[in-house]
C-alpha cells in the first residue's frame, strides 16, 4: 500500500522535502499553512515577517524580503537551480565581491582569486590590505593548518566563541572590528562574543580553501525566493501533489506511539501514515502535546532556537543605474548591499541596508533618513552628490529583518529530521547541518529529511 505523506506547510522547506520525496512514488498533500521558518538571506530570514513598531513619522512602511546572498559554496543550492533549470537565476543573480568598511568612509575590497587556485587564499590574503600584515600572516598559518587538517583541534568548538581563536590566533582589535565582526554578523547573525566557533570555522573554511572557477559571492534579487517557491509548485503540481487549501492548524494529535491526526481551525482532521513539519521550532512547540517537550530532550531544546529581528531600509533609486555592490561593516548598517534593476520604464536601482539590532527607535525618523542615512548611502556607493533624496510610491521602506544567530552551543539545538515519535519527521534551516541557518541548509535540510523518511518506511516495513 502506498504511504500517505502530509507535510505541515506549504513553505520552501516543504515544497523542497516533497520534491525529494515525489520519485519514492508515496501520495503527497502539503497543507498550505501560511505560518512557517523560510530562508532569506542568506543571512536569511527564517519566519514571516513582522513590521516592526516604527515612529508616526515613518512613511510607506511595509515588509519586504531582503537581496540574497549566495556564495558559492552553496553546492547544494546551485544543485537545485540547474536541476530545476531555474530559468529566473540568470536574470536575478549576479557576482559581487566583499567589501569591508573603513573608519575612513573608504571600502577595502577582498577580491576573487586569479591565477593559480590552488594558491588563491595566500595570494588574496597578502594582497589583502583591509588586515595588517600581522593579522594576515598568523590567518595565512591558520589556513595551512585547516587545509593540511580539517577537523578542529577542538572537542568542542561549537560551545567556544570566535573570540576564543582570535584570542588564540592573537588577532588585532583592528582586525575584529574591520573583518570578523562584520563577517561573523553577516554569516552567523552575531558578534564574535557570542558566535559558534564550529560554524564560524566552517564557513570561513569553505569560503577560503574553496577551488572556484569564477566569482565565490552572488547576489540575488529579493523576490527569487518567491519563484523558486512558484516553480516548485508548478512541478510538484504536475507529478500529483496535492495542495489542501490554507487553513491554521490548531493541534497535533498524538500519542506515545505516534501521530494520529492533524486539527485545523475549522474543526477538520487530516490524517496520513507520516508527517512532515517545516514549522518554525516556536510553532511546532505550540502545537505539540503538552508532555512531548517534558518527555523528550530534542523537542525541549526546540525552545532555543529563537529568533531575533533586526531592521532593513531599501531606498529606490528611479533613473539610476549602479553596479551590484556587496558592503560590510558600512557604519550605520552591518551591509549594504546595491542592485540595478531593468524595466520597461528603465533603470532602476535598489539599495538596501540591514542592521541587526532590534527594531527602530524613536529616532529612526524621516529626518534622521535624509540628513544621516541618505548622505552615508551616497558616500558608501559613491552616488553623485547632485542625487536628491529618493522620490516615488514608496521611494523608501523600512521594515523587520528576522534571523536566527547561530550562538555558541547552538549545534546541541539542532535537530535531526527524525524525532522520538516514529512517524514525525522535520524539515527547515534550523534542523542539524554543518552550516548555519541559511538556504543551503534549507536545500540539504529537505534531502536529509527525504533519506530519513525513506529509511524509516524500509526499516518499518520489514
Amino acid at each position: 500500500m502506498t504511504r500517505h505523506i502530509l507535510i505541515l506547510s506549504g513553505d520552501l522547506p516543504g515544497l523542497l522535502t516533497a520534491f525529494r520525496l515525489v520519485p519514492y512514488g508515496f501520495r503527497i498533500t502539503i497543507l498550505e499553512h501560511h505560518r512557517s521558518f523560510s530562508p532569506a538571506t542568506a543571512s536569511p530570514q527564517f519566519s514571516e515577517s513582522k513590521e516592526p513598531e516604527p515612529p508616526t513619522s515613518f512613511q510607506h512602511l511595509i515588509t519586504q524580503p531582503s537581496p540574497l546572498i549566495l556564495p558559492r559554496f552553496y553546492h547544494a543550492t546551485w544543485a537545485l537551480f540547474q536541476e530545476l533549470a531555474f530559468e529566473h537565476t540568470g536574470q536575478s543573480i549576479q557576482p559581487v565581491e566583499l567589501e569591508f568598511g573603513t573608519s575612513e568612509g573608504l571600502t577595502e575590497t577582498l577580491s576573487n582569486p586569479h591565477g593559480i587556485t590552488t594558491l588563491h587564499p595566500m595570494i588574496r590574503l597578502a594582497g589583502f590590505r583591509g588586515l595588517p600584515w600581522a593579522d594576515r600572516w598568523r590567518l595565512i598559518n591558520f589556513l595551512e593548518k585547516k587545509w593540511e587538517d580539517p577537523h578542529s583541534p577542538d572537542h568542542h568548538p561549537d560551545m567556544l566563541t570566535v573570540e576564543s581563536w582570535l584570542n588564540s590566533t592573537q588577532q588585532s582589535t583592528l582586525a575584529r572590528q574591520r573583518i570578523w565582526n562584520p563577517f561573523c554578523r553577516l554569516f552567523l547573525g552575531c558578534d564574535v562574543t557570542q558566535a559558534s566557533l564550529e560554524y564560524f570555522l566552517e564557513i570561513l573554511a569553505r569560503f577560503w580553501l574553496s577551488k572556484p572557477n569564477g566569482p565565490e559571492t552572488f547576489l540575488a534579487s529579493p523576490d527569487m525566493l518567491d519563484h523558486l517557491q512558484q516553480q516548485l509548485k508548478e512541478v510538484l503540481l504536475g507529478k500529483g501533489v496535492t495542495f489542501y487549501p490554507s487553513n491554521e492548524i490548531t493541534l497535533i494529535q498524538a500519542d506515545t506511539e505516534r501521530i494520529r491526526a492533524i486539527a485545523l481551525d475549522k474543526g477538520e482532521r487530516l490524517t496520513a501514515d507520516i508527517y512532515v513539519s517545516p514549522l518554525s521550532p516556536p510553532e511546532l512547540l505550540r502545537l505539540l502535546p503538552e508532555r512531548a517537550p517534558a518527555r523528550f530532550s530534542s523537542f525541549s531544546h526546540l525552545a532555543h532556537l529563537q529568533e531575533s529581528s533586526g531592521t532593513m531600509v531599501r531606498f529606490t533609486l528611479n533613473d539610476t543605474f549602479l553596479p551590484p555592490r556587496l558592503i560590510l561593516n558600512s557604519g550605520v548598517f552591518d551591509w549594504i548591499t546595491s542592485q540595478a534593476v531593468r524595466n520597461a520604464d528603465g533603470a532602476r536601482t535598489s539599495i538596501t541596508g540591514i542592521n541587526l539590532t532590534p527594531s527602530p527607535s524613536s529616532g529612526h525618523t524621516d529626518d534622521w533618513l535624509q540628513k544621516t542615512v541618505w548622505p552615508h548611502i551616497k558616500n558608501m556607493l559613491h552616488i553623485s552628490p547632485e542625487q536628491s533624496f529618493p522620490s516615488g510610491e514608496p521611494p523608501v521602506t523600512h521594515s523587520a529583518y528576522p534571523y536566527l544567530p547561530c550562538l555558541a552551543g547552538f549545534r546541541t539545538f539542532r535537530p535531526l529530521p527524525h524525532t522520538p515519535i516514529p512517524n514525525l519527521f522535520l524539515a527547515g534551516p534550523w534542523t542539524a547541518s554543518l552550516l548555519p541557518p541559511s538556504l543551503e541548509s534549507t536545500v540539504l535540510s529537505a534531502s536529509a529529511c527525504a533519506r530519513a523518511v525513506t529509511e524509516w518506511v524500509q526499516t518499518s516495513s520489514h
